[in-house]
């Protein structure tokens, strides 16, 4: 059985699980270790089953307790080459040491334990930003966050994943209304930005997305209403879905 986790999912932080029972991998840790210590705990994920953590970009949200993590455990920290290339000052921020940094390339293949990985380029305002698909024992899981559009590529990924983690961040109309300054709604809403309610939804009838169950992830505490995504992706799809509130975790598995 597998199992997963949102350990948290929001501008607050971000971080997620996914555990055999004997080896977990992490993507992201937007926590304090202290933090991300008790919400492991409280999915009963041993931080000591831990074998790797993956990035997706550089953003605080996505990485604030990343150096922190690496002093404590020494485990590795697997990011795409291009972040490094084209966020050094951010890079560098992070005070890696080069024996936990593994630098992998997109679209190519990895293993950390029984885990098969791979990243695909998203569309975000921070360099090197990626989406995860993780595999392990004949199961596949697929992580995309932070991507203001959604390719083909992107789409291919998800066609036959069974679980799938999808951002959701604003609806549209409650972007244009509310109080975030003109500069700002339209970063939100640009190609380098977030998905809205409606592409994410578009974003599973158009891929394909046929697997158990979707997550949807990062959700705006501003311009978003966790009741209000909910009518939109029943009112279009028909598959199992929940939507992840701020500060609340959610487990599952594939059996």
């Amino acid at each position: 059985m597998i199992r997963f986790a949102v350990l948290g999912s929001g501008s607050s932080g971000n971080s997620y699980a996914f555990t055999d029972g004997v080896s977990t991998l992490l993507v992201d840790q937007g926590f304090s270790m202290v933090s991300l210590e008790r919400r492991l705990s409280a999915v009963d994920i041993p931080l000591s089953t831990v074998k790797g953590l993956c990035v997706t970009h550089l953003h605080p949200d996505h990485v604030h307790g990343v150096s922190v993590f690496v002093k404590k455990t020494g485990l590795p920290v697997y990011m795409n080459v291009r972040a490094k290339e084209k966020e050094p000052v951010v890079f560098d921020r992070l005070r890696l040491p080069d024996s936990s940094l593994r630098l992998v390339e997109e679209e190519h293949d990895f293993t950390v334990g029984p885990f098969s990985l791979r990243c695909f380029p998203t569309s975000h305002d921070s360099g090197g930003s990626v989406g995860w698909r993780i595999s392990i024992a004949d199961h596949s899981l697929m992580l995309l966050t932070d991507s203001g559009i959604c390719s083909e590529e992107e789409m291919g990924e998800a066609r036959d994943v069974e679980v799938l983690f999808l951002e959701a961040n604003y609806d549209t109309e409650m972007l244009a209304k509310g109080p975030y300054p003109l500069a700002l709604k339209r970063r939100i809403a640009s190609k380098w930005g977030h998905l809205s309610n409606d592409q994410a939804v578009d974003f599973l009838l158009e891929s394909g997305f046929h697997g158990q169950r979707v997550y949807f992830i990062h959700l705006s505490d501003t311009n978003n209403n966790p009741a209000l995504l909910a009518n939109t992706v029943e009112s279009r799809y028909h598959g199992l879905f929940t939507v992840c509130e701020k500060g609340k975790s959610y487990q599952g598995c594939i059996a």
